[in-house]
């Protein structure tokens, strides 16, 4: 709800360099939020129980998670994931409670139980066996009793049950992985911005919508720029054969993007666009090919997402977005032989 994520991030980030004041005042904002909406929602009785029950159950862990923060004892990821799962935890929770009292009973489940990862950071891999395992012992039997179940996007656990977030557009990426493991006919995906375009609708008024895309099409199109979908959304559901439909949640009668296995034919010029990026020119200063594959490793060893490639043996180029600092971690750690210079 609204920019919960970036608002604990800022909370965790608080309490994490020993500013507690701050980080207190953003978890009063964050409260205060979230009682507004409540309170919008339902009927005072109903809004007092619902708020009494998500302090004790969700609030005040949360703020005797963010004083841990300050003993850090932790890695400052997984401290910090495990402060950035209670937004999902609590949206979902007024969403369930929504839809009961619209006559709408619904079953809810923690997605930590569900999903099951490595554990590594920032954007982990999700374990695919025991996933499953927990969807078919614990998810599916919900939809025998149950027409509606909510669960969360964007968190998961480790291995060793501890909470962590699935990074960028996790949200989505939930979506698909959930939609694969139920064997779901289709998925839909409420957006905003509720189809794709051959460009930005809001920079380019003649952009033109697409009805119909393959799954390797519309992940092109997401990775060099589309921000609708994360292009990773689309493997689970492109490997099981479930079509996507993106749809506009503001306007719920209008046609969407129809993604499946059907490659599009004749598709107008597609115009994508990158921002943040750095460009990395590397050469080699020894006349030794260049280990390509070794600095690519590298970048993403640093949480830095590459998006574009240009290679020859001894000289390359990488476009990238990731902190500043990682990337410059890196350019320290190359070797004599190898030089980068970086440009913003």
């Amino acid at each position: 709800m609204g920019k919960t994520t970036n608002a604990l991030f800022q909370l965790a980030e608080a309490a994490g360099r020993g500013d507690l004041d701050h980080s207190r005042t953003v978890y009063e904002e964050i409260q205060r939020f979230h009682q507004a909406v409540i309170e919008g929602l339902f009927p005072p009785a109903g809004a007092q129980a619902l708020w009494s029950y998500l302090v004790e159950r969700y609030w005040n862990p949360l703020w005797q998670r963010a004083q841990a923060l300050v003993h850090l004892s932790e890695e400052v990821g997984p401290a910090t994931d495990a402060v950035l799962v209670y937004g999902e935890l609590v949206s979902s929770e007024i969403v369930r409670a929504f839809l009961e009292k619209e006559g709408f009973p619904a079953q809810w489940i923690d997605a930590r139980r569900l999903l099951v990862t490595d554990g590594s950071y920032p954007e982990p891999s999700v374990l695919m066996a025991p996933s499953q395992a927990g969807v078919d012992a614990q998810l599916v039997p919900l939809f025998r009793t149950h027409k509606l179940v909510v669960t969360q996007g964007y968190i998961a656990s480790d291995l060793r049950r501890r909470s962590v977030t699935l990074g960028r557009e996790g949200s989505d990426y939930s979506a698909a992985l959930f939609a694969a493991m139920l064997r779901a006919q289709g998925l839909i995906a409420w957006k905003d911005v509720g189809r794709l375009y051959s460009a930005d609708p809001r920079k380019h008024p003649d952009a033109v919508p697409l009805a119909q895309l393959g799954y390797a099409q519309a992940a092109e199109i997401t990775y060099y720029g589309a921000q609708v979908l994360h292009p990773r959304s689309l493997k689970p559901l492109r490997d099981a054969k479930i079509p996507l439909y993106v749809r506009p949640y503001f306007d719920p009668e209008a046609e969407g993007t129809l993604i499946t296995d059907r490659k599009a034919e004749n598709l107008p010029p597609i115009w994508t666009q990158r921002r943040d990026l750095v460009l990395i020119e590397v050469e080699s200063q020894d006349l030794q090919p260049l280990a390509l594959e070794e600095l690519l490793e590298g970048l993403t060893s640093e949480g830095v997402e590459v998006f574009f490639v240009q290679g020859g043996l001894f000289r390359a180029a990488f476009a990238v977005k990731g902190p500043y600092e990682a990337i410059e971690r890196w350019q320290a750690g190359l070797p004599p032989s190898c030089t980068a210079q970086l440009r913003q």
